[in-house]
């Protein structure tokens, strides 16, 4: 009951699609008297021309997954180095600043060095007069015979108590200047160190602390424009890297173009089986008996919308995937006349048969093809072998039943149990 249920869900599935085909152009006539060369024999194993091209396709995703890697990382490391040049170059701004704040302070120093030198001059010619001072004190008092001799005659000579006050007054006025000579001259040569000494450390200090930040500058600087540099250097290799992806995402294009090209072949086969198919009675379940086309296997990647696993698109699974090994035998899955029998598109090595009543089998993906064009073929006839050519990964049958040349699943119209005598 299961299966009955299967197959009236496939016609009306067929009756939608049949709807969609368009006027048919002529039937075209099966010359049976030429034959296309038969491509029987020892299976191939290559792909052809559209193994070729799901190589250059793998090629060329591999090649544009590597070159988007390289530009990322790229433009990550262009992002990272322009960074560490815009750091480098606050901190370069940051200590010319210092360096100027640096400078202000060496040339104030210098300033107060003038100031120092010049009352260190002051202080020498105090000191100078100082010590001439108490060096013709100390000539006069010793000339003199001693502050006491000279104290002694003064008051003898005195003419009354009031001169002889006067000459004590002037005594110790003597002995109390010889004290302040003595104290100032103290005084200005410890002036004469203290301003010398001051205006030498001031001076070093600020030289010391300009050096500093002109060698800090300096190395900052440096860094700045080796930054600069690999900033520059990367930018040169994200142009470069760009191009080369461009470069490599055109000869994606020109690939991708071919495999749509090669879709489209595909999409006639279509028209064909319709054309062919014209003004036949509509099919009616169990009025053709389909078979497995390879005994005891089964199918694998139904009939459905899936990934496409070369062109990386959704779309409509036609037909049913059965694995198996190149070179496998594929047989005829009924009675029929072969209708096409070549490479069509992205299903490389074709055989379509119709069956009549509007039903027609097709075997895709062929090694080599073993029947040609309008040839009659019995259930369980070899007519071709498993392979991977057009648009496939790997060697397996592409099966499809198609009702009006527009594709049904297979499920619904194969007896895949029917006993059936293949032959030798």
């Amino acid at each position: 009951m299961s299966h009955r249920r299967a197959v009236a869900a496939s016609i009306a599935a067929a009756v939608l699609l049949a709807t969609m085909v368009g006027p048919a152009s002529a039937r075209p006539e099966v010359d049976t008297s030429r034959s296309t060369p038969s491509t029987s024999g020892a299976p191939r194993q290559d792909g052809g021309e559209d193994g070729s091209l799901k190589s250059q396709y793998d090629e060329v995703l591999g090649q544009e997954a590597e070159m988007i890697a390289r530009v990322d990382r790229a433009q990550s490391k262009r992002l990272q180095l322009t960074a560490e040049l815009n750091d480098l170059q606050e901190q370069l701004r940051a200590k010319q600043l210092e360096l100027l704040g640096a400078q202000s302070d060496l040339d104030q120093a210098d300033l107060l060095a003038k100031i120092y030198a010049q009352a260190l001059v002051d202080a020498k010619a105090k000191l100078k007069v100082a010590e001439e001072r108490l060096r013709s004190q100390i000539v006069a008092s010793y000339v003199n015979g001693g502050q006491d001799a000279d104290l002694m005659e003064a008051i003898l000579n005195s003419r009354n108590g009031q001169e002889a006050g006067q000459a004590m007054a002037f005594s110790r006025a003597v002995v109390g200047d010889t004290e302040v000579l003595v104290r100032r001259l103290e005084r200005a040569r410890e002036e004469v160190r203290r301003t010398d000494r001051q205006a030498r450390d001031a001076r070093r200090k600020a030289a010391d602390r300009r050096d500093e930040v002109k060698d800090a500058a300096t190395f900052i600087e440096g860094s700045r424009n080796h930054q600069q540099q690999l900033v520059f250097d990367v930018n040169v290799q994200v142009v470069e890297e760009a191009q080369a992806l461009r470069e490599v995402q055109g000869r994606k294009a020109l690939v991708e173009g071919r495999i749509n090209a090669m879709t489209r072949s595909s999409d006639g086969i279509a028209m064909i089986l319709a054309d062919f198919e014209k003004g036949q009675p509509d099919w009616i379940p169990g009025s053709v008996l389909i078979t497995n086309p390879l005994p005891g296997r089964r199918i694998s990647s139904p009939f459905g919308m899936r990934h496409h696993p070369i062109l990386g698109i959704d779309r409509l699974h036609a037909g049913g995937d059965m694995g198996a090994p190149s070179g496998t035998p594929i047989h005829a899955a009924a009675d029929g006349i072969v209708v096409i029998a070549g490479v069509h598109g992205g299903y490389g090595n074709t055989t379509a048969i119709d069956h009549g009543n509007s039903l027609g089998t097709l075997y895709g993906h062929q090694s080599s093809i073993a029947v040609r064009v309008g040839q009659m073929v019995k259930r369980g006839d070899v007519i071709g072998y498993v392979g991977s050519t057009g648009l496939s990964t790997g060697p397996h049958l592409h099966f499809e039943t198609r009702i009006k040349g527009m594709p049904i699943d297979p499920v619904g119209v194969v007896d895949f149990d029917a006993k059936v005598d293949y032959g030798p």
